[in-house]
């Protein structure tokens, strides 16, 4: 799949997704940065949903799945995420992930051993 098929499986295939604005302002191979708007996503303390913080964390990591491995072979799979907020966003928040082809492929080789792997993005 090219590039913008993968943007768009990311952000227009999933309606939940598309419906909340999310957008790819970087989709390299080993190096995504998602945004999504704060617009429509604040509480009523005008601070942004943590149902947001953890949408936006888990399309990136499939995204950045996406730019290392395809789709073709493997499927992620999200076995749990935390998250630890600093301070309340209040304006559009993005989440920026990169990966050396080094370390992808790395964490490739447990996976292709055995058929499954754990700890993708840890």
């Amino acid at each position: 799949m090219n590039r913008e098929g993968l943007i768009s499986a990311i952000t227009d295939t999933i309606p939940w997704v598309k419906m909340r604005g999310i957008c790819a302002e970087i989709f390299e191979d080993g190096h995504v940065k998602l945004m999504v708007p704060a617009m429509n996503h604040l509480n009523h303390l005008g601070i942004v949903y943590a149902g947001t913080h953890f949408m936006l964390m888990e399309v990136a990591g499939a995204a950045m799945f996406l730019t290392l491995y395809g789709v073709e072979k493997f499927t992620p799979i999200n076995k749990g995420m935390s998250i630890r907020f600093l301070k309340p966003a209040m304006t559009d928040i993005s989440c920026e992930l990169s990966m050396s082809s080094e370390e992808a492929q790395k964490k490739l080789k447990p996976v292709e051993e055995r058929g499954k792997g754990n700890g993708f993005l840890t």
